[in-house]
């Protein structure tokens, strides 16, 4: 170094000036490291607002001065802290409300099957396993047809089918399946475009019912063989006197056909002289329900009297007289009412 740069240095070293350069130099530096830091914390600021669905800050709105002043960092936290105070309390509520449509579908009597759109199994109750599925085979993800139908291409009435086409419930009766009977009601789940994205299919088997009422359909047949086939006269009258059902013999005997019943009354075929005692009887039959024999007279189609003595009963319903049923032979004139 020269002498005359040494001289100078001695000279701003006994000046200061030497120490004032270092420190504007440091200054600068604090500057721009104040500067920088108000940047990151404005980005990320603005980062957080954005996580939260806020438009970013404007500097015209928020300048570097009441940046940390305002200390929007702490008020972001609060306000996270609160969605989240939020979530939780929403998340324990969608919990109470799982356990208890778990509660539900297991303690419902119907097999539940819920199918996404492509028609997978998604989720089921434990009545439907013990209808359909085999003990402990995982059938989540698999096609409903294969799991229920046993096989790969859905049947031609498949109900799924019918709810993703129609997008509408249904209701189906007494489906069958390897012998047994359901009902099926199955109902679309949409999403808020009104596209469907799961279906809901609740199974109820009515096997024993179907059963039941073809015994009883059998019966019925059987028992009205039986009145048809009897030589006593069988009515069944309502009680605004409207025949519900007469026999053959007693269609014979008085001469009416088939297609004429629903016509008559039991006022059309008692005898004047025989009214007041059998419409008397009749209406305390309706009244107590005691029954019992009585004699009569009816009137044929072609005037001709015809005494006749029977026995009535009638039932009730709900504590409502619902029919009353007579059986009728013929009987001498002297026996009749006349």
């Amino acid at each position: 170094m020269k002498l005359g740069e040494r001289l100078r240095g001695v000279v701003d070293n006994l000046s200061g000036a030497g120490e004032i350069q270092r420190l504007v130099a440091e200054n600068d530096l604090l500057r721009e490291r104040e500067r920088l830091a108000y940047v990151y914390v404005r980005s990320k600021v603005n980062q957080l607002l954005r996580v939260m669905g806020t438009l970013p800050l404007r500097a015209e709105e928020l300048n570097d001065s009441t940046l940390l002043e305002l200390d929007p960092i702490g008020i972001i936290a609060d306000a996270f802290a609160q969605v989240l105070d939020h979530l939780n309390d929403t998340n324990d509520k969608l919990k109470l409300a799982n356990d208890e449509i778990q509660a539900i579908l297991t303690a419902a009597n119907v097999g539940i099957l819920v199918l996404d759109a492509e028609m997978k199994v998604q989720a089921f109750n434990p009545k439907l396993r013990e209808m359909f599925l085999p003990a402990g085979i995982d059938v989540i993800g698999s096609a409903c047809s294969e799991v229920l139908c046993g096989q790969d291409i859905p049947p031609a009435d498949c109900t799924f089918a019918k709810v993703m086409a129609s997008k509408i419930g249904l209701q189906r009766q007494e489906w069958a399946l390897k012998g047994c009977h359901y009902d099926v009601a199955a109902a679309p789940i949409k999403n808020r475009f009104g596209e469907i994205t799961h279906a809901v299919l609740v199974y109820n088997e009515v096997t024993d019912r179907k059963r039941m009422m073809e015994s009883l359909q059998e019966s019925e047949e059987m028992f009205r063989t039986l009145l048809e086939n009897s030589r006593d006269m069988v009515q069944g009258v309502t009680p605004d006197g409207t025949f519900l059902y007469v026999n053959r013999a007693w269609r014979q005997a008085l001469g009416y056909g088939e297609d004429e019943i629903d016509r008559l009354t039991i006022h059309d075929i008692i005898h004047p002289d025989c009214r007041e005692h059998c419409l008397g009887f009749f209406q305390a039959l309706l009244s107590t329900g005691k029954g019992g024999e009585i004699e009569a007279v009816f009137v044929s189609r072609d005037g001709t009297t015809l005494p006749v003595k029977g026995n009535v009963s009638c039932n009730f319903r709900d504590g409502k007289p619902l029919v009353t049923c007579g059986i009728f032979h013929r009987a001498d004139v002297g026996q009749s009412c006349l």
